[in-house]
């Protein structure tokens, strides 16, 4: 992206979402790190992103009384030093634009930099006092126009701190020392001293103080604050865009410094609820879900975002790994005698693929639907094909039967084998037609069917010939022995199929716990970092003799401990069921039927293969 656009508009008081930033966003694989700056218009907000991006020029600059930017811009940039994830700077209009003459207006683009972005820069304008705090009341307008959990009339702002990004307090143009009871601190320790609560908060003011105070401690994870003294003379500000460093004030290049290490090396990758990373196309969908919401007049939900983008974004994975089976298939040249076989192996093949595809992309849902759906159709679309491959092969085994055949159905015809001795000639007559049959479609994955019609066919011909020859002890103790041979090449070939069928289970059961694993994960963090906010909170309010404050902290902890401990808790539960696709069942019959020889074991083959092949495919998962 060589230039920042806009991402949000703020036309006649209502946000829109501009298409051409979401479709750039779309295309973005890699995970993001969004930094969002807010604050009073003429802060430098804009230069400081600029300086974030690595460039003096970027985000235009206002130099007017004009308020410049307009709604939300976007800037993404590379992270040479992370690999696989991009930095997305937001720049966001000022707030108290009295152009816009609505405090609703700010309050909605700061709510929205807040559900999107990892890092919340506030961007104050000299030291942190009444009125710099008094200018951050949005923070807690914010806390009342966002909900997490899509219950009607539900709003529990513990759930805030599970995604609040970190919040970062920058002190422009500093020019005092900053000292708590006459001592220098650190700016960190000089924010956290000016985020204390006043002891009498009995007094409408003092409860808005406190308020505001208790609304940045409880939500926001992990706060930071740098402290930037004015970067140059008043007079050469007008010309701070094209400045080289040498020319800047040192304090204030070295705090920059400290403050691009920040964001470019400690910051985490941005994620929705649950502790899912977010990518270029996932923040698309996010961003249009909460502006479709706010512009509808509704409280922007972010269990409902989410839920939204899970759907979306597994419909998407399912598409891709279904286009790539798809693609891949349609490679395949299923003519010839071997077709079948290489088939199967085909599609085991890609199918792997598009399972481990569809995996990587997706986002962990108990329902696993979209896994469901990928196989039904992957199974589909082999099931097509291999009819086609049993069309061709079925023409090709009936002209080798009629050939084979044609002898011995003139004889059937005729009443030829109705003599002495008619049978065993016909059982000779008859192996020897079958051996050159089945040497002529060994390969065929019909060659069995079309034998066991045949067979079927002239089966009331056969009993007559064995009915009028009384010679059957003999030929009877062979049959029983073909007959016995043929079931445990049966049996064996139904092994080797069952064994396959339980290692492509047991591949897909790896796959979905690893992605159960995974999500696990993610959520455990997000929650262990809750917990671990909160608890430093309660040490915190105790430290200041804020007893009621520390237990309404603790109670949030425990709160957030329930909900580690389910997590923790919750285990991999599944219940696949796998029997083989139609085709493929009766290809285990087939084969099994084909390895014989005689006629009896064609009967037998071509009997249980087409049981096999009247079973279909099911598979169940559930989740707890």
């Amino acid at each position: 992206m060589e230039e920042p656009m806009v991402l949000v508009n703020n036309r006649d008081g209502k946000l829109h979402v501009n298409p051409e930033a979401l479709r750039l966003l779309q295309s973005v694989e890699d995970q993001l790190v969004v930094v969002a700056v807010a604050g009073a218009a003429h802060t430098g907000k804009s230069y400081l992103l600029n300086r974030l991006a690595g460039v003096k020029k970027g985000f235009s600059l206002g130099s007017t009384i004009k308020s410049h930017t307009k709604g939300v811009w976007m800037w993404c940039r590379p992270l040479p030093q992370r690999p696989g994830q991009r930095l997305l700077l937001l720049d966001t209009e000022g707030l108290g634009d009295v152009e816009k003459g609505d405090s609703d207006n700010g309050t909605s683009i700061v709510s929205l930099a807040i559900l999107l972005n990892s890092i919340f820069i506030y961007n104050g304008q000299g030291k942190i006092d009444r009125q710099s705090m008094a200018d951050l009341h949005f923070a807690t307008e914010v806390s009342k126009r966002i909900q997490v959990q899509s219950q009607p009339n539900y709003s529990d702002s513990r759930d805030f701190v599970h995604f609040f990004p970190e919040f970062v307090w920058l002190i422009r143009d500093l020019n005092l020392e900053l000292e708590v009871e006459g001592s220098q601190v650190s700016a960190d320790d000089y924010l956290e001293h000016c985020l204390r609560l006043r002891e009498d908060g009995n007094s409408q003011q003092n409860r808005e103080y406190n308020d505001l105070r208790r609304c940045i401690r409880d939500h926001f994870p992990t706060r930071r604050c740098f402290a930037f003294p004015c970067p140059a003379q008043w007079k050469k500000l007008k010309g701070l865009q094209q400045m080289e460093d040498e020319d800047l004030d040192e304090d204030f290049v070295e705090e920059l410094r400290r403050l691009c290490e920040y964001v470019h090396t400690h910051t985490k990758v941005k994620r929705a609820l649950g502790g899912q990373q977010v990518t270029g196309r996932r923040f698309a969908e996010l961003t249009q879900t909460y502006v479709g919401m706010m512009a509808d007049g509704v409280l922007p939900c972010v269990e409902r975002s989410v839920a939204r983008l899970m759907a979306v974004e597994n419909k998407a994975a399912l598409d891709e790994a279904l286009a790539f089976y798809m693609q891949k298939m349609s490679q395949f040249s299923y003519r010839g005698p071997e077709a079948f076989r290489k088939l199967l192996k085909y599609s085991k093949e890609n199918h792997k693929e598009a399972l481990k595809m569809l995996m990587k992309k997706s986002i962990s849902d108990r329902s696993e639907k979209h896994i469901k759906e990928l196989e039904e159709a992957m199974s589909s679309h082999c099931d097509s094909l291999m009819s086609k491959i049993k069309a061709e092969s079925q023409e090709r085994c009936e002209a080798f039967l009629s050939k084979a055949m044609g002898s011995i159905q003139v004889k059937l015809a005729s009443g030829h084998f109705l003599a002495a001795g008619g049978y065993q000639e016909l059982d000779s007559e008859l192996s020897e037609a079958v051996r050159k049959y089945r040497a002529a479609t060994k390969d065929e994955v019909q060659g069995n069917d079309v034998l066991d019609r045949f067979l079927e066919e002239k089966k009331p011909l056969l009993d007559q010939v064995q009915k009028a020859d009384r010679k059957l002890s003999e030929e009877t103790h062979a049959l029983e022995k073909e007959l016995s041979r043929v079931k445990e090449e049966m049996e064996k070939r139904e092994r080797e199929w069952k064994a396959a069928e339980e290692r492509r289970k047991k591949l897909l059961l790896q796959q979905l716990r690893e992605k159960f694993e995974e999500g696990k994960k993610f959520s455990l963090e997000e929650l262990k970092e809750a917990m671990d906010h909160t608890e430093r909170e309660v040490v915190k309010y105790l430290s200041e003799g804020r007893e009621e404050d520390a237990e309404s902290a603790q109670e949030t902890y425990e709160y957030l401990r329930q909900k580690y401990e389910k997590e923790k808790n919750r285990r991999f539960k599944t219940k696949l069921i796998v029997v083989a696709t139609g085709v493929a069942g009766g290809v285990a019959g087939g084969i099994a039927g084909g390895m014989a020889f005689g006629p009896v074991g064609a009967v037998v083959g071509g009997v249980v293969g087409g049981v096999a092949g009247g079973i279909g495919f099911w598979i169940y998962s559930s989740r707890e």
